[in-house]
């Protein structure tokens, strides 16, 4: 889906705010696992915010780590609302971004081949 400018900048700003905390407070949800916000989409009326992001190592522990962000959104929202003036702040939704692991598989999978 397209996105104009304004969903764009928004969209730019969360990410890196995110970013931030992930590395900064986020460290009681993520423990010792790194998250990497890869993307966020915006809808068209700004209400809402489609957030995508890897957790490296990719264990078993990622689920974990992935379980404690989705139980935490309320608090990762208000930490976008203290950072970012926005006349509403969008409800979040996140996704884990899982394109590196597709990739490494098909990477796999033309080695494989070309053996």
């Amino acid at each position: 889906m397209q996105q104009n400018k304004r969903q764009r900048q928004i969209a730019s700003e969360i990410k890196h705010k995110l970013g931030e905390y992930f590395i900064r407070e986020g460290k009681a949800l993520t423990g010792e696992s790194l998250i990497s916000v890869s993307r966020v989409e915006m809808s068209p009326d700004l209400q809402y915010a489609d957030i995508y992001i890897s957790i490296y190592p990719e264990t078993a522990e990622g689920e974990g780590v992935f379980q404690k962000i989705q139980e935490n959104i309320k608090q990762i929202r208000m930490f976008i609302a203290r950072n970012i003036r926005l006349r509403l702040v969008p409800e979040i939704r996140i996704f884990k971004d899982d394109s590196m692991e597709y990739a490494d598989r098909i990477n796999k999978i033309l080695r494989d081949l070309g053996e």
